[in-house]
């Protein structure tokens, strides 16, 4: 018969080994999915290993250093030597776990459980797997804790401290300071005294951290709504995909029944501190520990029956087959889950997003921004505006998109999520961006991840103007931005308008914006659109600034002309219009105008006679066409070709008059140019503006030789503007002499 005593040097030899080598063995056969959060600190490691020191990185990357400095700083020695950090983080955190089933293991025994410990250690060589933390730190802090544990049962006090200080530098949050805290006052308890050394290290790392949560370097702590939700949506998740979780329960609360009073209370401390901190850490430990304590139920339910000699077993024979019997549940929801989450493939997923960064490496220039995972940031090595994609929350896309239609990303890489396509369906989305190139694979749900482009619009390329206006509802127009001011028949105009809310908006309106003729008020582009559009209704904190874009394609036919561009709001049922106020003014308005743009005119002066005269500082008269001769009782056109200097600040009257010898007026022509389509104030430098006068002749004309004259007068003063020659000459009565004309 074999006896313990042969046994338990073999075991001892042997258990350190395959524990060791398990989660190797079970993530080289899983894949190298790397959890998101590791790419951040790879990233701040290929930073520091290529000589840019310590300054100048992202928020993200800056947090995932002060997270696990040792680990981080273990990645950049590894990047010098140009080692692949994935795949060396990859390698780290599985050697991480294989140490905290080890540190389990030894754990049980220094407790006198060994059949805990073995169970516990066999159960979280599943670790790598079943707690989503491939490639970082999260698995030493896990190794670590336990070493720290099982040097605390053993009263070993030097060694437990220097693990602590240790576990700190490896992992620096909540749950770790908590953590060795509660170890720090089991010591205290046990020799009356607190270490001086290991208390300083644990009262500087609990000052630094509250200086960064000051300086908001790092978040003070998950609120306690979104850690239960995200203890909820972990638990819901293993459940659904092994139903043999369920048998934990009865095995974890026979082990908390098992634990002495003194530990079950210092335990409880940590765990409701680790609960509510949240974070990977907490969750690895905090799952190791479930495991353990479950481990503990199986040792007594393995003493319980030898105790009563229930089976007729002696010695290992006994011990080994009651823990097999009493232990395969438990191990049977581990294999379960690791089969489950193998069916979804996620290695798949991580190849797509490795695809899409080597294009987007090979096909972008090295400063452009992307929006997507950490993961595509780092292996396109891109700056990445991180969002995972997975949540589909209303206040989360709200508070990404305030950011984003200010500053647009370059590139977007998507997938097949309900997050994602909320973000797509908005009009700031669809209207900026463009399918590039897509991957997918029949063997990942979430495919095809595609790339988008930002596409450059003219209103991308100018500046903003202020709008102070405001209406009924909580929102003020702030600013406005529009172009191209030239366009040609069918093409489309850009508007954005930045709106900033005083108030919680809670009911959504419509925002109409046209092009209309500023003569009869034809309309030639409308867009009528629900605003916000880019985001939820229930939208917005207090003086968040949202930019609301709008695509106005004018119609193929529309004429030459000035165009004016203006803005209603309305209702979002009757579609009745809602006042409008101007800053100060208690006048409403039912429109405002932004500007004109205009459809300019494509000839040439060739057939012109050039005139060169100038009136007042903005425009010039370049050059006119007009008949000869006329016949009484008949009419004819002076067509004048302005060319303005700058934009005039008004709107000018042309006129255009025909003088007998005596300098008496004989027949006229007073209008806006172009009859009102194309009024002064929308002209741009660089246009020719034709202008067609029509001069009817009364039937009693004499005979004889008449002057032609224009010029151009303020409305509705009559003041006429000054003219000067091509020469510089001040002209008297200021006009420009054009020409005789003969009646005949």
């Amino acid at each position: 018969m074999v006896s313990w005593r042969k046994i338990r040097p073999r075991l001892d030899l042997a258990m350190p080994l395959v524990l060791a080598l398990g989660p190797v063995v079970i993530g080289l056969a899983w894949g190298a999915y790397l959890d998101d959060g590791a790419y951040a600190t790879f990233r701040w490691a290929r930073h520091l290993a290529s000589g840019h020191g310590l300054a100048g990185f992202t928020a993200a990357g800056t947090q995932a250093v002060l997270r696990s400095p040792l680990y981080a700083l273990t990645l950049a020695l590894l990047a010098r030597l140009a080692l692949p950090l994935p795949e060396a983080g990859w390698i780290l955190s599985l050697l991480g776990w294989g140490a905290a089933a080890i540190a389990v293991y030894i754990a049980g025994k220094e407790m006198d459980r060994p059949v805990a410990g073995v169970v516990a250690a066999m159960l979280a060589v599943f670790g790598p797997v079943v707690v989503s933390t491939l490639g970082t730190g999260v698995s030493w802090a896990v190794a670590l804790a336990g070493f720290a544990v099982a040097a605390s049962v053993k009263r070993r006090w030097t060694a437990q401290a220097c693990v602590l200080v240790v576990l700190l530098c490896a992992r620096f949050d909540l749950s770790t300071m908590a953590l060795a805290l509660t170890l720090l006052i089991l010591q205290w308890i046990e020799r009356r005294r607190f270490p001086a050394w290991l208390t300083a290290a644990v009262a500087v790392a609990a000052l630094g951290w509250g200086q960064l949560t000051l300086r908001h370097v790092v978040p003070t702590y998950y609120p306690l709504a979104s850690t239960a939700t995200e203890w909820g949506h972990a638990i819901q998740r293993l459940l659904g995909e092994s139903e043999f979780y369920w048998l934990f329960l009865p095995f974890i609360g026979v082990g908390l029944l098992t634990v002495p009073r003194r530990a079950s209370w210092l335990g409880l401390v940590w765990g409701a501190v680790a609960v509510l901190s949240g974070g990977a850490a907490a969750g690895a430990m905090v799952t190791v520990l479930g495991l353990f304590l479950a481990g503990l139920g199986v040792e007594w339910i393995v003493r319980w029956v030898e105790a009563h000699e229930l089976v007729r077993l002696d010695g290992v024979a006994l011990a080994v087959s009651l823990t097999l019997v009493a232990g395969l549940p438990l191990g049977v929801a581990q294999v379960s889950s690791l089969v489950q989450r193998h069916q979804s493939r996620p290695v798949v997923r991580q190849t797509l997003e490795r695809q899409a960064a080597d294009w987007l490496r090979e096909h972008s220039e090295p400063d452009v921004t992307v929006l997507g995972s950490e993961r595509v940031g780092y292996l396109a090595d891109r700056a990445t505006t991180v969002w995972d994609g997975g949540e589909s929350d209303p206040e989360e896309l709200s508070n990404l998109i305030v950011p984003l239609t200010r500053d647009p990303p370059t590139y977007c890489v998507s997938f097949r999520s309900i997050a994602w396509h909320s973000l797509m369906q908005t009009t700031w989305f669809q209207d900026g961006y463009q399918a590039l190139q897509q991957f997918e694979s029949p063997y990942d749900a979430t495919s095809p991840f595609t790339v988008w482009g930002y596409r450059l619009r003219s209103f991308d390329l100018g500046d903003y103007q202020p709008l102070h206006v405001h209406f009924p509802g909580g929102v003020d127009w702030v600013a406005y931005q529009y172009g191209p001011e030239r366009i040609g028949p069918g093409d489309a105009v850009h508007v954005t308008l930045f709106l900033q809310v005083s108030k919680p908006v809670t009911e959504s309106f419509r925002t109409i914006v046209r092009v209309i003729s500023p003569q009869d008020g034809a309309a030639w582009a409308q867009r009528d659109m629900v605003t916000p559009h880019n985001i939820p209704v229930d939208w917005g904190r207090t003086g968040d600034v949202v930019a609301e874009q709008f695509v106005l394609t004018t119609t193929a036919d529309i004429p030459i002309g000035a165009y004016e561009l203006n803005v209603s709001v309305a209702a979002p049922v009757s579609r009745s219009l809602l006042p409008m106020y101007r800053r100060d003014d208690t006048a409403p308005l039912d429109r405002v105008t932004l500007g004109y743009v205009a459809v300019p005119w494509q000839g040439g002066l060739d057939a012109a006679r050039r005139v060169g005269a100038k009136l007042g500082e903005h425009v010039t008269l370049a050059g006119y066409e007009a008949p000869g001769s006329a016949s009484p009782g008949t009419g004819f056109d002076v067509t004048l070709y302005w060319e303005p200097l700058q934009p005039p600040g008004d709107d000018y009257v042309v006129f255009v008059h025909l003088l007998g010898v005596d300098g008496q007026l004989v027949a006229s022509h007073d209008g806006p140019p172009m009859e009102g389509r194309y009024p002064t104030q929308a002209w741009l430098p660089g246009d020719i503006v034709p202008d067609v006068h029509h001069i009817a002749l009364g039937p009693n004309i004499p005979a004889g030789t008449y002057h032609l004259q224009a010029g151009m007068y303020r409305w509705p003063s009559m003041e006429r503007l000054p003219v000067w020659d091509e020469d510089g000459v001040e002209q008297p009565d200021r006009v420009v002499v054009l020409q005789s004309v003969e009646v005949r």
